[in-house]
C-alpha cells in the first residue's frame, strides 16, 4: 500500500503544538492537531470511514483536548508502529498492548483476551488446550498476529501435536470492503468449523452479527505455556521521546471512563480484570 502523499507533523511540531497552545492555554489562531495512525481496513478496529472503535475513541479524545483530528493510514500488519508512529507520521496509536517495548503507552482503558468461539447448539464448552475433543476438532486459527507474530492459539495447539485439522484463516486483504476478520467466525457460525481460537475484540464484533448462535470463551493463558501471554491491557501508543503527549491523552482518557466503556460493550468486545494479565507485551503473543 503506497503511503498518502501529504506532509505530517514531525517530532518537534507535534511537541509545540501540544505542549505550547493546548497544555500553556497560549492564544492561536488554529486547534493543534492530534494526528493518528489507523488501518484503513481491520474492522473493529478502524477504517477509512471511521466506522471503528478506535475511530471513535480517537475523537473522544481529541474532542476533550478541542484538536483537530486527522489521520494517517497503513496497513496493521506491515510493521505498522515502526513504518508509522516511530517515523514521525503521526502522535499516536489508539490501542497496542501495554509495555510494548517500542512505544510509551498510557494506563490500560481495556484488557482484551484471546477466546474460543464455538456454536451455542455445541454441547462441547472449551476449558483448556487439553479438551480431549480437540484432537478431531475442526478448528479454525487467525493465520497470524500483529507484526507477523505466531498467535498464542497455535504455538499451545502445536506444541501438544494437535495440528491435523486445523484450517487458517488469512486476517487481511488488499480489498478494504472486505471484511476478512470476519470470516473465521462466520465459518463457526455455518458449520464449516467447530471451533475458532481467536484474539476478543475480532470475535466479540463479528460475532454479534451471530447473535445467540455463538459462544465466546475466553482463554486467559496455558499452563503448558506459561511464558506465552493470551491477555493483554491495551492503552494509547506514542513515540517514547513524547512523554507530554502521553500525559494529556492519559488525562483525557481518566476524564471518560463510563463513554470508552460503552463504546467499547457497543461494539461487543470482550473484556477481563487487569489482574488476569499474566505476561506483559515484551512476551511472544502481543496482538
Amino acid at each position: 500500500m503506497l503511503r498518502p502523499l501529504r506532509i505530517v507533523p514531525g517530532l518537534l511540531t507535534a511537541a509545540l503544538a501540544w505542549a505550547l497552545p493546548h497544555l500553556a492555554g497560549a492564544a492561536s489562531t488554529a486547534p493543534p492537531a492530534l494526528v493518528v495512525c489507523a488501518d484503513p481496513a481491520n474492522l473493529p478496529y478502524s477504517n477509512r470511514a471511521q466506522d471503528g472503535f478506535e475511530n471513535k475513541i480517537a475523537a473522544l479524545l481529541a474532542e476533550d483536548l478541542h484538536a483537530e483530528l486527522r489521520y494517517f493510514w497503513f496497513a496493521e500488519h506491515k510493521t505498522f508502529v515502526r513504518r508509522t508512529l516511530n517515523d514521525g507520521a503521526c502522535d499516536a496509536v489508539i490501542s497496542v498492548p501495554v509495555g510494548l517495548p517500542i512505544v510509551s503507552t498510557t494506563d490500560a482503558y481495556f484488557t482484551s483476551t484471546y477466546v474460543a468461539v464455538t456454536r451455542a447448539s455445541d454441547p462441547r464448552h472449551f476449558v483448556s488446550f487439553d479438551d480431549p475433543w480437540l484432537r478431531d476438532a475442526r478448528i479454525g486459527v487467525q493465520l497470524v498476529g500483529n507484526e507477523g507474530a505466531t498467535t498464542p492459539p497455535v504455538v499451545a495447539l502445536s506444541g501438544r501435536g494437535i495440528t491435523a485439522h486445523i484450517t487458517a484463516f488469512e486476517m487481511w486483504s488488499g480489498d478494504e470492503q472486505a471484511n476478512p476478520q470476519g470470516r473465521i467466525i462466520d465459518a463457526v457460525a455455518d458449520g464449516r468449523i467447530d471451533i475458532a481460537l481467536v484474539w476478543g475484540p475480532f470475535a466479540g464484533y463479528f460475532a454479534k452479527t451471530h447473535g445467540a448462535a455463538l459462544r465466546i470463551e475466553p482463554i486467559v493463558g496455558d499452563p503448558q505455556n506459561p511464558d506465552i501471554a493470551f491477555v493483554f491491557p491495551m492503552a494509547v501508543g506514542v513515540r517514547k521521546t513524547d512523554a507530554a503527549l502521553r500525559d494529556t491523552l492519559q488525562t483525557a482518557l481518566d476524564r471518560h471512563p463510563a463513554a470508552i466503556a460503552t463504546i467499547l460493550r457497543d461494539y461487543g468486545i470482550p473484556t477481563v480484570p487487569a489482574t488476569a494479565a499474566t505476561a506483559d507485551a515484551a512476551k511472544p503473543g502481543s496482538p
